[in-house]
């Protein structure tokens, strides 16, 4: 049995996209409504805002990246060339002094009325012994990933 089991009763996740929360998070969300699922795991404001977020091809199979940040008062621009997106945003964040390690991480399409054809991102992060996992939907896999380790950004450092 992997990450992601079948859908149960108490997972408000579940009921709107018949799709299953994973396993480790399940056990945090359980009976609650949607509502107070998105408050608690959705983080869509704090300290941390992304501006700008591009990509260009680089040499060697990797991808230069380029992002506007407002942290707080400051507007920070920031660059990466990495094999990947997350790999570029935790790098960004922590040259920002926003450090954060990433423990689990689970992508899947979801669908509703609201949300046909998105990408449901859910990440668990970690900085200085505290754990928070954080949830974005977006139209894309890569702006999905991006809004939730934003979001569990803003968690550890809000």
């Amino acid at each position: 049995m992997n990450a992601l089991t079948s859908p149960t009763s108490n997972d408000s996740f579940a009921a709107r996209f018949s799709a299953p929360l994973p396993r480790d998070l399940r056990k945090h969300a359980e009976g609650m409504s949607w509502t107070h699922f998105t408050q608690q795991f959705a983080a869509a404001s704090g300290p941390i805002r992304l501006g700008s977020w591009d990509s260009s091809t680089a040499r060697g199979g990797r991808t230069s990246f380029a992002a506007t940040f407002g942290i707080g008062d400051s507007i920070h621009s920031a660059t990466a060339t990495t094999y990947g997106p997350i790999d570029a945003l935790t790098s960004m964040l922590y040259d920002a002094g926003l450090h954060l390690e990433i423990i689990s991480f689970h992508q899947q399409t979801v669908h509703s009325a609201e949300h046909r054809d998105r990408t449901a991102t859910f990440v668990l992060a970690e900085f200085d012994g505290r754990q928070r996992w954080s949830m974005a939907i977006e139209s894309g896999a890569t702006d999905s990933s991006i809004r939730a380790i934003i979001g569990a950004a803003n968690m550890l450092h809000g």
